[in-house]
């Protein structure tokens, strides 16, 4: 990490503050922190590498040492609750765009906010909200496989995730996915701000096949289609039952198309 990199982040119109570090524990952990301490939006975190990486539902994110971007970003949405949900949704959206800029121009999202390169993951996403005292804090936090490690992906991985270099055929600087990341972002977060929630929506469905049309099984039982995205981001799945709406990407125990 450096101050090149600091001073080109910091010029982007959704960036405030920029911290970097070499490693740490969580960057969603340092941002949450941060916010409590009255950091602005648009606060920044980025680190070398993460002992404690986190995923949904606590799962560990493989974080080493300079091979991905381990970034979160706090943002203070002044926003009705029940449509947080589009919040994952654009940072999907973002992710999606720094890969395919990256190179890996087959990269696709399987909701709600993990970008897949032929079947394999690339990127995930994790939002974090707490309601505090001043207003809502959401922490989105991002990690990108941007270099395969050194010592290869971990066995339990190594089936299932995929670097942007390896895909795209060519080096790719974790400083160029950070930006094109934080310039997709600020766009898409200006759409949810004009109320062009319509236009944010289709393009998601467009970037994520299998939320329009999918034949999908739920943990809680049955199966149904997908029939697109409600207003706050929730899947919509058909049943024989009636329409049903899905807000965990947990929810759904199997896609099949």
């Amino acid at each position: 990490m450096n101050a090149s990199l600091e001073e080109r982040l910091s010029a982007l119109p959704l960036v405030r503050r920029v911290v970097l570090l070499e490693a740490t524990g969580s960057t969603n952990d340092d941002a949450r922190r941060l916010a409590a301490e009255g950091a602005p939006e648009g606060t920044v975190v980025i680190a070398g590498s993460q002992s404690a990486g986190r995923g949904r539902l606590g799962r560990a994110w493989h974080s080493p040492e300079r091979s991905g971007l381990y970034l979160s970003v706090l943002l203070r949405p002044a926003t009705p609750l029940d449509r947080a949900g589009r919040y994952a949704l654009v940072a999907a959206l973002a992710a999606l765009e720094a890969c395919l800029e990256a190179g890996a121009l087959t990269a696709r999202i399987k909701w709600p906010n993990d970008v897949l390169i032929g079947g394999r993951k690339a990127a995930g996403i994790l939002a974090e909200l707490r309601i505090a005292p001043a207003g809502p804090e959401l922490v989105l936090g991002f990690g990108i496989n941007v270099d395969e490690p050194a010592e290869g992906f971990p066995a339990d991985l190594a089936g299932s995730a995929v670097a942007l270099s390896r895909v795209a055929g060519h080096p790719v600087a974790v400083g160029d996915v950070a930006a094109s990341l934080l310039s997709a972002l600020d766009g898409w977060l200006r759409r949810l701000a004009e109320d062009r929630w319509d236009e944010v929506r289709a393009a998601f469905v467009r970037y994520a096949p299998g939320v329009d049309g999918a034949r999908v099984s739920l943990r809680a039982g049955g199966t149904g289609i997908t029939r697109g995205l409600d207003d706050g981001g929730a899947l919509r799945v058909e049943t024989i039952d009636g329409m049903v709406l899905v807000h965990a990407g947990e929810s759904v125990a199997s896609w099949e198309g």
